[in-house]
C-alpha cells in the first residue's frame, strides 16, 4: 500500500524548512528601508495636513530625500533587469 506522508523524511524536512524564518537579503533590506522612509514621510504629510508641523522646510527635505532614494532604487533595479536581459540574449 501507499505509506502516509506524515511519517516520511520529506514531511519532516518540510516542517523544519518552514519553521525558520529566512534571513533578509541585501535587496530585502533596501526595500524595507525604502518602505520605512515612505511610511514616515506619510506620517509627516498627515501632520502637515493637520497643521502639527512647525517646519515645512524639514518636511520638504524629507520628501526630496525619499524621492531620491526611490529613484536610486529604480535605477539599480533597471540596471539589474538590463543585465539579466543581456544574459538571456547570449547564445551558448
Amino acid at each position: 500500500m501507499i505509506e502516509a506522508i506524515a511519517g516520511s523524511a520529506l514531511a519532516d524536512s518540510l516542517s523544519v524548512a518552514t519553521a525558520k524564518p529566512l534571513a533578509p537579503t541585501g535587496f530585502e533590506k533596501v526595500l524595507t528601508q525604502l518602505e520605512k522612509s515612505e511610511n514616515s514621510l506619510g506620517g509627516l504629510l498627515n501632520d502637515v495636513a493637520t497643521g502639527q508641523v512647525g517646519s515645512l522646510h524639514q518636511v520638504m527635505l524629507r520628501m526630496e530625500e525619499t524621492r531620491m532614494q526611490f529613484e536610486l532604487f529604480m535605477q539599480a533595479r533597471n540596471k539589474v533587469l538590463e543585465a539579466y536581459q543581456e544574459v538571456m540574449r547570449m547564445q551558448v
